[in-house]
């Protein structure tokens, strides 16, 4: 468990489902963080289950003891098949009544943080371009924009939509390596 002003980062726990159910079922977010929204209980089971297996955070406002998002970072799979070992790409969401807090700008500072002292040599995330809130997010926590591409929007198959993708070097050794090498996998 990690504490952030006002914020916990902690595991998933069972009772926590009808939080994840309020903000997984919310149509702007689930749109946002590219997944299908919640309908029903057993939906937002299964959701926290695969979370929490990923090793997802759950976002615990401290004062009300209330869910209200999550944040992780995930193995990321190189086009050749194979699993790139010095980076991860990052994801969240977090329950609309709770944006323009800076919320999810203060989580992901702390994620970085964890993942720089873990030795994690950069960060990535994609986001889309309509997504202006996520974007500043990632901006605010030093992400730099590296490239931007075309494609099929998931909730409307027939459209396609910008992809923005963010990358964030934790240390300087990447620096020195070639710039290319981050970019290889988007």
């Amino acid at each position: 468990m990690v504490e952030i002003d006002g914020l916990l980062l902690r595991q998933f726990r069972d009772e926590d489902w009808l939080d994840v159910l309020e903000y997984g079922s919310q149509t702007k977010v689930a749109k946002a963080a590219n997944f299908t929204a919640l309908r029903t209980k057993k939906d937002a089971i299964s959701f926290q289950n695969i979370l929490r297996k990923d090793g997802v955070w759950a976002i615990e406002e401290k004062v009300s003891n209330k869910v209200i998002g999550n944040i992780g970072s995930f193995k990321i799979i190189k086009p050749n098949g194979l699993l790139e070992k010095s980076g991860y790409e990052v994801g969240y969401a977090l329950n609309q009544n709770f944006w323009g807090q800076g919320l999810m700008t203060k989580a992901l500072r702390k994620l970085c943080d964890l993942e720089k002292k873990r030795g994690t040599l950069f960060l990535q995330a994609r986001v889309y371009s309509d997504n202006v809130a996520s974007c500043k997010v990632l901006q605010n926590n030093g992400f730099k924009l590296q490239s931007q591409k075309e494609v099929f929007d998931v909730f409307l198959p027939n459209k396609k939509i910008s992809e923005l993708y963010y990358v964030k070097i934790l240390t300087r050794e990447i620096e020195r390596s070639e710039n290319n090498a981050v970019d290889e996998r988007f």
